[in-house]
């Protein structure tokens, strides 16, 4: 019995690190051949691993569930079809904005009077993004009744693994770029072959999945250490840890958080790099805190070393003189600014989830020679596609996640 637990435990880090690989090395899933079977696998992960547990792995992740359900039901309402005077007086702006936005409503609008429609201006678009709830919303459940069956330490160096891997072929990718991911796929957005970075179709994009990759490396690589010092500590018992195979691991462990941060850095990314800053801090307080001793001096320069050294890599003045450049955050308080005005309008029941780059084709923008798809603030653009009808219940997630 034993056997077949210690086997069903590692068997049971597999579909979990093979969805996050396939979402990772298809350029980030930003295609809809990639996305949709995405998707799927993250559904039926989730399912099955609700599914497959007893009530007692469930009961923690219930309050979580009431949680998504909430969210999931006010994006349903968005997508209800209301009569033509229902929709006038609940959400006045989506008739204004169909008026200058859809032919065919505004056609019957004149010949036969007002058709009924969704809050949502866009249906299909709120649906496409209520399928990614969904699913997400079925991963977390499931996994979080299914992380007990799985043995961490192997998921966690399946990640480390993975991110390793990432980093690399980032860095090298981008000393070699030729315009084209993998050296053969050109990007369909003409600024994705100068924005691109590994794997994904936008630096950003690398930033944000490498930090949280680093992340989990940074906490496995304090788990680690906390094992090497439990314990009566001597140099002797040390140099045979080291020597044995969880010090292996260690020392891989810390050069892979070494490259994924070195990874981050050159992206460039300004969020990224002031996140993984923070990473750090954090990780290193929890040395501060949990360790004694020689262990917390040494956690504490590894991990901060690490970014210090990604960051001389890449060159002290590039990066300065790149934070010193604020052309694109004032570009980005501009959008915030024009956000605002379709938040205001949309107030209580919102444009429709997914759906915020529609509206921008018909609000002015700061940059009328772009077509903003994304207001870069992700809590201004909920504000935008949810109002308050989406906004509390998505308050209420946090608060229930933070809690749990």
């Amino acid at each position: 019995m034993s056997g077949r637990r210690a086997y069903g435990n590692s068997a049971a880090v597999w579909p979990l690190w093979c969805l996050i690989a396939s979402g990772v090395l298809l350029f980030g899933s930003v295609y809809p051949w990639a996305y949709w079977p995405l998707l799927a696998g993250a559904a039926l992960v989730g399912v099955y691993g609700w599914a497959s547990t007893d009530g007692a792995s469930r009961r923690p992740a219930w309050p979580l569930a009431v949680a998504l359900t909430g969210a999931v039901a006010v994006v349903l309402v968005q997508l209800v079809p209301l009569p033509a005077a229902t929709l006038s007086r609940v959400s006045p702006a989506t008739v204004a904005f169909l008026r200058h936005y859809d032919v065919v409503y505004n056609s019957q609008f004149a010949s036969a009077g007002a058709p009924a429609h969704a809050i949502s201006i866009d249906p299909a678009a709120t649906g496409l993004g209520l399928a990614f709830l969904v699913a997400l919303s079925l991963f977390v459940l499931g996994t979080a009744a299914y992380l007990p069956r799985v043995r961490l330490s192997r998921l966690a160096r399946a990640l480390v693994v993975l991110g390793l891997a990432v980093a690399v072929f980032g860095i090298v990718q981008r000393a070699t770029f030729n315009g084209r991911i993998y050296w053969v796929w050109t990007p369909r957005a003409a600024y994705a072959a100068v924005n691109s970075f590994g794997p994904f179709v936008n630096r950003n994009h690398f930033a944000g999945w490498m930090l949280m990759t680093a992340s989990v490396t940074g906490g496995y690589l304090l788990a680690m250490l906390a094992r090497a010092g439990g314990g009566e500590s001597t140099w002797r018992r040390r140099a045979v840890w080291v020597s044995s195979a969880d010090g292996s691991w260690l020392a891989f462990t810390s050069f892979s958080f070494l490259v994924m941060a070195l990874s981050i850095v050159w992206t460039l990314s300004r969020s990224g790099i002031a996140a993984l800053a923070v990473v750090a801090m954090l990780l290193a307080g929890g040395c501060a805190v949990r360790f004694r001793g020689s262990l917390r001096v040494a956690g504490a320069v590894v991990l901060v070393a690490a970014i210090g050294f990604a960051v001389a890599w890449k060159g002290t003045g590039l990066v300065s003189a790149w934070y010193g450049n604020t052309g694109t955050l004032a570009w980005r308080l501009q959008v915030w600014r024009d956000t605002l005005r379709i938040a205001r309008d949309f107030w209580l029941f919102g444009t429709g989830l997914d759906t915020y780059g529609v509206a921008t084709l018909v609000y002015p923008m700061s940059a009328p020679n772009l077509h903003i798809i994304e207001a870069h603030n992700d809590y201004l653009q909920l504000a935008a596609e949810g109002g308050v009808l989406v906004g509390i219940p998505a308050v209420v997630l946090l608060l229930v996640l933070i809690r749990e």
